[in-house]
């Protein structure tokens, strides 16, 4: 008879697509030799609200993420959240009885330390931390998780200057999907990518994305792209947002890309990647050896991404359309500079990849004989 596999259940949320990309990362690592379940215990009206927020109200988002960005604030900030979804997440580990938890979100780790409390028997905890640059303090208002993995040496530093036992911290790199570990980089791939879209194969090309929440500020960006000196086209996710879709419909050097899980083949294809700052898009885009040009961000929650990009050699910080303009017209006339980035981020990319070998032990290891 065959043994049945451990299960992991790793707790996300829809509120952007990052904490999601790393869910599915880590199943994509896990799910060889267990069985990875990824569930949301937030309600549907969280990611409608959140969505809401990033395209009419992100100065809401920093002014919570600033007012919270305190220990005793993010704690009485997670104790309050943790009303509103404990039960919900003791309901999930009650009905899927894992092995293991792992969260992919700051606002649920408190709140699945406290539904773990409340089992009969307790369960090995992961936090599987976000950012590249530096956490918020509400990953630390639970500081007896059995491991934190760090997906940089900038966030493994913070979390053991915030006081987490060293021994439960782990430098694990930042997990990507399988898509991203097994897309095609060659020249002939990008080419055939580039001929079905219709776009012409000798032309700058830019992938620019908003947000998986489609952020309507990525439409001033394109213009101002559209507005370079020199000849370039995009290609321009829309996320989840129609209106964009309409309004950007028609206009020239653009291909519009509706939401689609099947996301490599297109960053692959293009010269440079441009967007908001988020550290899934900036982690996908190093793995696909590509320069990340930074042109927007959530202020408070993604500024320590900026300097992250610079200070890795991961590409460019320009905010502004006049240093955007500007830098597009340099790599036309002079390529050297994609390849001047290149060597540092296939550098950064190797470094992660062996960084990532460390995550399916730890995980063994903390299961144990852990038996159905």
């Amino acid at each position: 008879m065959q043994r049945a596999r451990p299960i992991i259940l790793i707790l996300t949320t829809q509120t952007g697509g990052g904490h999601l990309n790393l869910a599915q990362s880590l199943k994509g690592i896990l799910e060889t030799a267990y069985d990875v379940r990824i569930m949301n215990p937030q309600s549907p009206s969280v990611e409608r609200s959140y969505t809401l927020a990033m395209r009419h109200g992100a100065y809401f988002l920093t002014w919570q993420h600033v007012c919270t960005d305190h220990p005793l604030s993010a704690l009485l900030f997670q104790r309050m959240l943790s009303g509103l979804v404990r039960e919900r997440i003791r309901q999930l580990l009650e009905q899927v009885r894992p092995h293991l938890l792992i969260t992919t979100h700051a606002l649920l780790a408190y709140a699945a330390a406290r539904a773990n409390e409340q089992l009969s028997k307790r369960i090995p905890l992961v936090f599987q931390l976000t950012d590249l640059g530096r956490l918020h303090m509400t990953w630390f208002s639970e500081r007896h998780a059995d491991a934190y993995l760090a997906p940089t040496p900038e966030i493994f530093a913070q979390t053991i200057a915030q006081g987490i036992a060293p021994a439960r911290v782990h430098l694990t790199g930042r997990p990507v999907r399988p898509q991203f570990l097994t897309v095609d980089l060659t020249p002939g791939a990008r080419s055939k990518t580039l001929q079905e879209l219709g776009l012409d194969q000798e032309r700058l090309t830019i992938f620019l994305q908003g947000g998986a929440n489609g952020a309507t500020s990525v439409e001033c960006t394109l213009q101002q792209l559209l507005r370079a000196a020199v000849p370039v086209q995009i290609m321009l996710a829309l996320g989840n947002n129609p209106v964009l879709a309409q309004r950007c419909a028609g206009l020239k050097d653009v291909v519009l890309l509706p939401f689609t899980p099947s996301i490599a083949p297109y960053l692959a294809a293009a010269d440079v990647i441009a967007g908001k700052a988020g550290a899934s898009f900036i982690s996908e885009a190093f793995m696909v050896e590509k320069p990340f040009l930074a042109t927007d961000f959530v202020r408070g929650q993604e500024t320590p991404n900026l300097s992250f990009i610079e200070r890795h050699g991961l590409g460019w910080v320009c905010l502004d359309a006049q240093a955007q303009q500007s830098l597009l017209s340099s790599i036309v006339t002079n390529p050297a500079l994609l390849a001047e980035q290149r060597a540092g981020i296939q550098a950064y990319k190797r470094w992660n990849m062996q960084a990532n070998q460390a995550i399916f032990p730890l995980i063994e290891r903390l299961l144990g004989d852990t038996k159905p």
